[in-house]
């Protein structure tokens, strides 16, 4: 297990299994002044968090701000002045912004970056987007789009209708385009055996997450096979094994 799940991060410095830093995780301030409320924040190790900024749940490194936010470090890579590469102008965060995004079409309950130019907006969930993803609907690799010239597109992966509006990842080469959660899946930032704390779930025990189960176990609160995304007890005598989307649910 690592301390974040950027790969595309410089090279590993510190490697003692089952952990090891990149070299860029070493250097995070342990304590600093974020630009956010101007508040405190605080480096925290999580192994199952979710980010109250791009609302994706992560394992690694965190961020407390001020004893009230928490903040993966993709996001808190970000000042408060930015340039993407989705749009030609500065974007700078509104505080206030409650406008859908640009990218997603949601809207931002905690602020956005907006540009002081035009009438764009986007919120952290697609700012820290990967550049680009691997998908097995294609063997080339899939590029973050921001722009879609068609009136009407379809989704190459769920087959249903896609807003050519909205960001999507897209090959040049074979055609294929899809929505940014079909290509990513539901956790793309969590590793497997990130440990779910038991005081933050309704179960006795620590949970691990796991992306695939062996056998298609059934969901011990809902008796379905689990062939998605898991949640396992980490006690060995204990048989508890439940969806993702089943936790909050006391067995």
């Amino acid at each position: 297990m690592g301390a974040c799940y950027l790969s595309q991060l410089s090279s590993i410095i510190v490697q003692n299994a089952p952990f090891f830093l990149h070299k860029t995780c070493t250097e995070l301030p342990k304590i600093k002044t974020h630009w956010f409320r101007q508040r405190q924040a605080t480096l925290n190790f999580e192994g199952f968090e979710q980010c109250e900024f791009c609302a994706q749940y992560c394992s690694g490194f965190f961020y407390n701000i001020g004893g009230a936010w928490d903040m993966c470090i993709r996001c808190a890579k970000f000042a408060d002045i930015i340039k993407c590469e989705g749009h030609q102008h500065f974007l700078f965060y509104d505080f206030k912004c409650n406008e859908k995004c640009n990218g997603c079409g949601t809207n931002n309950d905690i602020g956005a970056f907006r540009c002081g130019k035009c009438k764009f907006t986007l919120g952290f969930g697609c700012l820290t987007l990967p550049h680009s993803a691997l998908h097995k609907i294609d063997q080339h690799m899939l590029n973050l789009t921001y722009h879609d010239d068609r009136e009407q597109s379809y989704c190459d992966i769920c087959e249903q209708e896609r807003d050519p509006r909205l960001w999507y990842y897209s090959c040049s080469n074979c055609d294929t385009s899809a929505h940014t959660e079909c290509v990513l899946g539901q956790f793309p930032f969590l590793k497997d055996g990130s440990t779910f704390s038991h005081y933050d779930h309704k179960h006795r025990h620590d949970l691990e997450f796991f992306r695939k189960a062996e056998g298609y176990p059934r969901c011990s609160y809902c008796g379905k096979l689990c062939q998605e995304e898991i949640l396992k007890c980490k006690k060995s005598t204990c048989n508890y094994i439940v969806h993702c989307k089943c936790r909050n649910y006391q067995v």
